[in-house]
């Protein structure tokens, strides 16, 4: 049976074990779960994205700084620009031109053409650049739709002689509600109808020129990512990639730039080249053909705007430029997928929570700005990578941990103090806290034994006193005391634990355990100073009364060390902070027997032998003798203070400085 007695009562402490345990996870995860469900909340309801892509160009504007990348040399882009305009007119051109531009890269061999402008009417000059579409069989022109989303075609007087010679490629694309251009779909698909995107029909016509050389050198043939081919339903206009633009595509010269690598020809002066050798810088090439005069750019929905070129818009050439590169360099940016993103967010607030709750708000602080840099130097390096992680959807997470630790804190230290009211010094109060582990089970103080000084004051004569003041009168009266008693009590790092009618109960040694001889020694000292100082300042009020035509006031003080209970009582409305045991009654009973001191004692305070104990060597004190408290059967030695005592009463500054020596130890 006793076995069986003791199995129970090891599986019942190991259930409470695991019971707390529980509890304290609960207690560190609450905050982390609710900063994550507000991130994950806001993430759902897109309020990150307009920062994120913020975010998305401020990295681009670091790499641009510290990592540059450049254009694949393999793209050239030929502009039809402000000298190309004042050369052979204004917008928009005859294709005769077009098919000059054909006739004179002939020689050159590029290796695929695409001319970014949409040719929907037919012209007269028609059928001589069809026959050069067809003698250059490696040309992409643009299909598009209009503002009302109707769609743009090439015009039959084009397509219909060079079909089978020629490939059509989409340049539609979406900016984002910021106006920048940081996304582009490679396919068009409804239903069994599928149309390339510019980018695309550009890459396959390269490849095809390129397969289709008859040469004794290797061929730097592009080893093009085969899942944008085979998985066309992922890149569609429901499934957009993210480009990584290379960089900058404006300011070119008269004759040529290389913007980060991007060669740009202007259309002028690439029709003014007579010299073979020149022309061979085209040989091999995806060149794109594209109107970037401001003047036609602005006045077009062909404007573009990227990470580079945010306030002068750019030409939309090189948005095709950018999809063909990275198609080269297989280099889109990939966003992390959604429940990655979610997880991710859930592991910030909880991970802020568990990392913060035990740093003090300054710590918080440091933690959650040396954090921030971090993150996006994180973001930054994930970037160059080609994986774009967000980066304030986390951070806010987190700021929302620390916000919600300092919320759940912020109410923890409010139940603490709502316990112990204003009996406490500020000095107290802040140590209580920094010590709420040790004190606190569940928002309530945990029961425990301590050894302390108890101090126990009542006023004399109370009873008749009240009965002659009115009330108005008698509360302030009775609430200055108290006010001033208590200061002194709290001055010397005692805990005032309840006024009881006119009496004040007040310990030295509470809430926090403190063990060991000198920690009780030091309280009992503080307790004997706080009464010196109470009978000091008593003397002062009373004048103060006396100028206000109010009774003076007469006290005696009961100090007593022992053992002692503390804890909350009360229920669930309303609880306080109390200490329990014989302690106090003794302590209360040396103060009743104040009353039969006689004239020759110099202080109206009874010391208890247990007392007397830890405090002779710092005070005088005068044996009154040997009596017997009212329900004990052991007599007990009480002492009084004489005037002259050994140490100076002032109020005990250091108390937290002993306290923090002791406590724990």
């Amino acid at each position: 049976m006793r076995n069986r007695l003791s199995h129970i009562r090891e599986q019942f402490n190991a259930w409470q074990t695991r019971w707390r345990s529980l509890r304290w996870a609960e207690q560190r995860l609450t905050p982390g779960l609710a900063a994550a469900f507000c991130g994950m909340a806001l993430f759902a309801a897109g309020a990150w994205e307009p920062v994120e892509r913020l975010v998305y160009t401020g990295l681009f504007a670091v790499r641009d700084r510290v990592n540059p990348i450049e254009w694949d040399d393999r793209l050239v882009v030929i502009a039809i620009d402000e000298e190309s305009l004042a050369t052979y007119g204004t917008y928009p051109w005859s294709r005769e031109r077009y098919t000059d531009l054909l006739n004179q890269l002939m020689p050159a061999q590029p290796a695929a053409i695409g001319f970014d402008i949409l040719m929907p009417q037919s012209t007269p000059q028609d059928a001589p650049f069809a026959e050069s579409i067809r003698f250059s069989s490696n040309v992409v022109l643009a299909v598009g739709s209009d503002a009302a989303g109707k769609s743009i075609q090439v015009a039959p007087s084009l397509l219909g002689p060079t079909d089978g010679f020629v490939r059509i490629g989409h340049i539609k694309h979406r900016p984002d509600a910021d106006g920048l251009s940081r996304q582009a779909f490679l396919y068009e698909i409804h239903g069994t109808n599928v149309t390339s995107s510019f980018g695309i029909a550009l890459l396959e016509a390269y490849q095809q020129s390129l397969e289709s050389l008859i040469t004794t050198e290797p061929l730097d043939i592009p080893n093009v990512n085969p899942v944008f081919v085979t998985h066309r339903g992922q890149f569609d206009q429901d499934h957009p990639v993210w480009i990584n633009w290379p960089g900058s595509t404006h300011s070119f010269t008269s004759d040529r730039t290389t913007e980060a690598g991007l060669t740009t020809f202007s259309f002028a002066q690439v029709m003014a080249i007579n010299d073979s050798q020149a022309l061979a810088q085209f040989q091999n090439k995806i060149v794109l053909v594209g109107y970037t005069a401001a003047g036609v750019v602005g006045n077009t929905e062909d404007a573009l705007r990227t990470p580079f070129d945010r306030q002068t818009p750019t030409a939309g050439v090189y948005l095709h430029a950018a999809v063909v590169d990275n198609l080269l360099r297989d280099r889109f940016l990939t966003r992390l997928p959604l429940w990655w993103t979610l997880l991710l967010l859930l592991a910030s607030g909880i991970g802020s929570s568990l990392i913060l709750k035990p740093l003090q708000v300054r710590g918080r602080m440091l933690v959650i700005f040396g954090f921030m840099p971090l993150w996006f130097a994180l973001a930054y390096g994930s970037f160059l990578a080609g994986v774009w992680i967000p980066v304030a959807a986390p951070v806010a997470t987190s700021v929302f941990g620390l916000l919600a630790s300092q919320f759940v804190e912020q109410r923890e230290r409010q139940t603490l103090m709502d316990l112990f009211e204003i009996n406490v010094s500020p000095e107290m109060a802040d140590f209580i806290w920094q010590h709420k582990s040790e004190l606190l089970t569940e928002g309530q103080i945990r029961p425990q034994k301590l050894t302390a000084t108890l101090l126990f004051a009542d006023i004399r004569g109370f009873t008749s006193i009240s009965e002659k003041l009115p009330s108005d009168v008698l509360l302030p009266w009775l609430n200055r005391y108290f006010e001033v008693m208590t200061d002194c009590i709290m001055a010397h790092g005692g805990v005032v634990d309840k006024y009881i009618g006119d009496a004040i109960m007040a310990a030295f040694g509470a809430p926090i355990i403190q063990p060991g001889a000198a920690a009780i020694q030091q309280n009992a000292i503080a307790a004997g100073q706080a009464s010196l100082a109470m009978i000091e300042r008593l003397q002062a009020l009373n004048r103060e009364f006396a100028a206000q035509g109010l009774p003076a006031i007469q006290f005696g003080i009961g100090l007593h060390t022992g053992t002692l209970v503390g804890g909350t009582v009360g229920s669930r409305h309303r609880a306080n902070y109390s200490l329990f045991g014989d302690t106090v009654n003794v302590a209360a009973r040396l103060q009743d027997l104040t009353k039969t001191l006689t004239l020759d004692a110099e202080y109206p305070i009874l010391v208890s032998e247990a007392t007397y104990q830890h405090i002779h060597e710092s005070f005088n004190l005068l044996e009154k003798g040997q009596i017997l408290l009212r329900g004990r059967t052991v007599e007990t030695t009480v002492y009084t203070l004489t005037a002259k005592s050994l140490t100076q009463h002032q109020p005990n500054r250091s108390s937290r400085h002993f306290l923090e020596q002791t406590v724990g130890k």
